[in-house]
């Protein structure tokens, strides 16, 4: 019999994460074609600017409800656990003499203060 194994993250908000990130990167890639398209296809000046103007907000406003998507779904997926080890700086902990070169600690100090500095 299959065990089930809780891995203490939301799945499916988890994939619906993952597309509302692919939907963000589309509208967000539809944004800079419309900047490098720039004024075509009509034939006035006005016009041009008008639908370039229409067309550019369309595509920031679709950037700015994925990018709401996104913020709304990650809080669902929750934080990864912070007790973690640093790849294989966690090797590092096993060092017999660590007080004497605390380098781990030191590190795993460093490590948080920069996840702290970056919020």
């Amino acid at each position: 019999m299959a065990e089930v194994v809780s891995v203490g993250v939301n799945l499916e908000a988890f994939s619906l994460a993952i597309n509302a990130i692919q939907a963000l990167r589309s509208s967000v890639t539809r944004v800079f074609d419309s900047l490098k398209d720039g004024m075509k296809n009509k034939e006035t000046l006005e016009g041009r600017e008008k639908a370039f103007i229409a067309d550019f907000q369309d595509n920031l406003q679709s950037v700015n409800r994925d990018l709401n998507e996104l913020e709304r779904l990650s809080n669902l997926v929750g934080r990864p656990s912070e007790s973690h080890p640093l790849h294989n700086s966690g090797l590092l902990s096993l060092d017999p003499v660590q007080d004497k070169t605390p380098l781990y600690s030191q590190l795993l100090q460093a490590y948080k203060w920069s996840n702290k500095v970056e919020r």
